[in-house]
């Protein structure tokens, strides 16, 4: 294996307004996301500049955990009530949120890497755009909802177009459980880790699957109540089923994103059509409150009957006289017709272009889940039920055919509609003894239908005892006209006035035809239920059918191992000093899975690692584990303090750190990528100072290694292997970190950065790291790539290595005083 060969180049040094609580670097672009005190997560460019900021959802919440999703466009952030929310990163749009029970406590984002004989997938495409109508984005004009953000694209609202493989995001909470979700939205597997030996679970501080999904490795916090201890553990879980069937649970996860944009889009539509239905009961309402409040004060009659009766006999009361001559004139009528009728159109627009469409949408892919749960051994397996699928179906059909029965109630009270306006537009005109247009002035038997239909429809609830109190209308905001045959669909309650149906011969053939009623072809008339109703119970067969593999695949992972690493005294809060500091990562040539940590209560001059099988034919072999020191430095040389020479040779291999301690501190860890592990030092000296090593993972021999027994575990406090690797440390291995101390730090090694926190959570010092190793993953070509490799190119011939004078002072007060300016210019934005 090459050996790491890496240049430092720090690029900027800025402060922060906030305190910084985590730092995560893009895998696909130069961002890095940051999460801060007051639950804030900031996206910063190389240059650290701000991107977007997204505040905290709610008071007193706070960030959790960060992961990135594994082509660097969408970032899942989990907060302290339990919520998930799915970022894109090109303007913070939250594409997608959840909620778990209970706090976030840990979270990663692993992509599927089997193996290339395993990629050629069984199953075609999805082929859906070939037989579904374009869904349009929704309008403004229809209504304040849409006045937002548009998405273009509306079928891709989740951003999952591009995914060709499987990746899975991983959290676990404080409720005992690990939740499992393909591509972040669609849940895989629930997982609830039980309680042993008397020891309670207290908090999952992390969790990591293999590249092949068949392991799963978590790093648990345990307590005993009665001696205040805390124990740490580490469990190995099997997960055969997300292994053999992870192309099946790719296309479930597809299926489930474009549903989900579905209803969503599905639930945007209903709220702009009750907007329209609202903007119509204001519009008459403002126009007909006085007219009521009047006839309430004279006490004679009711609205409804003053227009009935000026229909029937063609002579107005008083009141609506004075009303139609005064209040509603002319051109007020005018103006007040042509805003419902906008607002009718509207309503019907989004029926025809919108509603009809995601509900066919919707239909055809559940129609397509309901394939596939024919298909037990490759998706009913899964938990993907044929009967629930079945059922979502039907719902899914009766919403259809609910969305044809408002279109045609729409229709005729447009006609209703129309029919009442124009005969109040003759009647203002005669009363104004102004002569109507002859065209307007004959009333055919059906036009007086419609105007006695309009007013039965709009204006019967004004009986004596609703008109008791105009106040009524005030206090409960109830406008005083109702669009009830429109309306009453927009409603969470049975229809008030269902449709007739018995003239329908269809109607009538199915009544007539008992054997057809269980069919599962022919979808149910819901006649009474709302079109509300029916959606809310389309989401509930949706999420009953959709939530039960997470459950299936949970159930099916099996404990294979757990190890007993230490114990320490059960504090009320960790510091970060003192709360242990761990890192895994999953590396598919070696099929192991390595976890790398920290503890204080025994020693912060060491870290540990474990590493275990993940194959699942070799699940029976022993974990291994070792501990590693950062001993004296000396061999690296130093130079002398009275030297006059002029400015450090940038290609000077002598870089002036070793011997000055014997000792050095593990501030943080943090894998770089498979082959290397960065770790965070401080100087065991009274200036602290700190030191940024890339430790090659090839160091360690396998025979240096020790087997742990499940029974024994791992007993920090008593003999395990020791590795001082301070001799083994090449001089490109370190930077040396002047004129700072460190808290914490984030690396990237797709994106050759590092990202080093000051102890004031205040000030952050970002660094380019230049590797040279020949064996770089060939993901790094991609365009966003090659862009940072371009800069780096212009780097090396233009700067030189960025090292500080080891006797200038190591003062933390210095954090606002002068630095090294900088030395590159931002890379590119890829993402811009």
């Amino acid at each position: 294996m090459t050996s790491v060969q890496t240049t430092y180049k720090q690029v900027e040094e800025k402060h922060v307004s906030v305190e910084v609580e985590e730092m995560l670097w893009s895998p696909k672009f130069d961002l890095v996301a940051v999460s801060n005190v007051q639950g804030e997560v900031v996206l910063h460019r190389l240059s650290w500049q701000k991107v977007w900021v997204k505040s905290s959802p709610s008071e007193n919440v706070k960030v959790k955990a960060m992961a990135w999703r594994s082509d660097g466009k969408v970032l899942a952030v989990g907060y302290s009530n339990g919520h998930v929310n799915l970022c894109y990163i090109e303007n913070a749009e939250i594409l997608h949120t959840f909620e778990v029970k209970g706090e976030i406590t840990c979270m990663e984002w692993i992509a599927e890497m089997c193996p290339e004989n395993m990629n050629n997938t069984s199953y075609p495409e999805d082929s859906n755009e070939t037989y579904l109508a374009h869904l349009q984005p929704l309008n403004k004009s229809y209504g304040t909802l849409s006045k937002g953000n548009i998405e273009e694209v509306v079928e891709d609202g989740k951003k999952l177009k591009d995914q060709e493989e499987l990746n899975l995001l991983l959290l676990g909470n404080s409720q005992k459980e690990i939740h499992v979700y393909a591509y972040g939205i669609f849940p895989v597997a629930s997982i609830t880790i039980t309680d042993h030996d008397g020891l309670e679970l207290k908090k999952m501080c992390s969790v990591m699957l293999s590249h092949d999904l068949s392991c799963l490795v978590v790093f648990l916090e345990m307590s005993k109540e009665e001696n205040q201890v805390l124990e740490f553990h580490i469990v190995k879980l099997q997960t055969a089923l997300l292994a053999s069937r992870y192309k099946e649970l790719r296309l479930l996860a597809l299926k489930y994103g474009h549903i989900s944009t579905l209803l969503g889009y599905l639930n945007s539509t209903i709220q702009q059509m009750s907007e329209a239905w609202e903007d119509i009961l204001m519009e008459m309402d403002s126009k007909l409150r006085k007219f009521a409040e009047e006839k309430k004060r004279s006490g004679a009659g009711t609205v409804s009957n003053d227009f009935l009766e000026l229909l029937l006999f063609g002579t107005p009361s008083t009141e609506l006289q004075a009303f139609l001559l005064h209040e509603l004139t002319n051109k007020s009528l005018k103006k007040l017709g042509h805003s419902i009728e906008t607002s009718y159109s509207n309503i019907q627009k989004l029926v025809v272009k919108h509603l009809q469409s995601v509900a066919q949408a919707i239909l055809y892919h559940l129609s397509d889940l309901n394939g596939m749960s024919m298909w037990y051994e490759k998706f009913g397996v899964l938990g993907l039920d044929l009967s629930r699928m079945q059922e979502a179906v039907m719902v899914a059909g009766s919403f259809v055919l609910k969305t044809s029965e408002l279109q045609q109630v729409i229709d005729g009270s447009i006609k209703n509609f129309k029919a009442f306006f124009r005969w109040l537009y003759v009647v203002i005109l005669r009363l104004s003894d102004e002569k109507p247009p002859p065209e307007l002035s004959k009333m055919t038997q059906h036009d007086i239908n419609f105007v006695a239909e309009f007013l039965k429809d709009n204006f019967t609830h004004f009986s004596e005892q609703e008109e008791d109190s105009i106040d009524f209308l005030h206090k409960d905001k109830k406008p005083g006209f109702k669009m009830e045959k429109v309306g009453q669909y927009l409603k969470k309650e049975d229809l008030s006035y269902p449709p007739d149906l018995s003239g329908n011969p269809w109607i009538q053939y199915l009544q007539g035809s008992s054997h057809v009623n269980d069919s599962t072809v022919l979808y149910p008339t819901e006649k009474n239920k709302s079109l509300v109703q029916l959606q809310e119970k389309l989401e509930e067969v949706i999420n009953k059918g959709l939530m039960k593999p997470s459950i299936t695949v949970g159930k099916s992972v099996k404990v294979v191992s757990s190890l007993y690493l230490f114990s320490e005294r059960d504090k009320s809060a960790h510091s970060f000093v003192d709360a242990p500091r761990i890192t895994q990562l999953s590396i598919r040539e070696q099929n192991k899975m390595y976890t790398v940590f920290t503890t204080k209560c025994l020693s912060r001059e060491k870290f540990f690692i474990i590493r275990q099988q993940t194959d699942p034919s070799r699940f029976g072999e022993p974990a291994e584990a070792i501990s590693v020191i950062v001993g004296d430095l000396g061999h690296l040389g130093s130079k002398d303090p009275n030297d006059s020479m002029g400015p450090e040779d940038p290609n000077d291999s002598k870089i002036p750190i070793g011997g000055r301690c014997e000792k050095h501190l593990i501030q943080d860890v943090a894998f770089y990528d498979e082959n290397t592990l960065s770790v965070l030092l401080v100087e065991k000296t009274d200036d602290e100072v700190p030191l940024l090593l890339q430790m090659p993972l090839a160091i360690l021999q396998d025979h240096q290694y020790q087997k742990l027994t499940a029974s024994e575990g791992l007993d920090l406090s008593k003999s395990l292997p020791v590795v001082d690797i301070g001799s083994l440390i090449e001089p490109l291995h370190l930077c040396r970190l002047q004129n700072m101390k460190a808290h914490s730090f984030a690396v990237s090694g797709k994106r050759h950065t590092a990202t080093v926190l000051f102890s004031s959570r205040r000030r952050v010092r970002i660094l380019l790291l230049d590797c040279d190793d020949e064996e770089e993953d060939d993901e790094n070509e991609d365009q966003g790539e090659e862009q940072v490799n371009h800069g780096n190119t212009d780097i090396s011939q233009s700067a030189s290595l960025m090292l500080v004078d080891p006797s200038s002072e190591n003062i933390e007060d210095k954090e606002n005083s002068s630095f090294i300016s900088q030395a590159i210019s931002d890379s590119t934005d890829t993402c811009s």
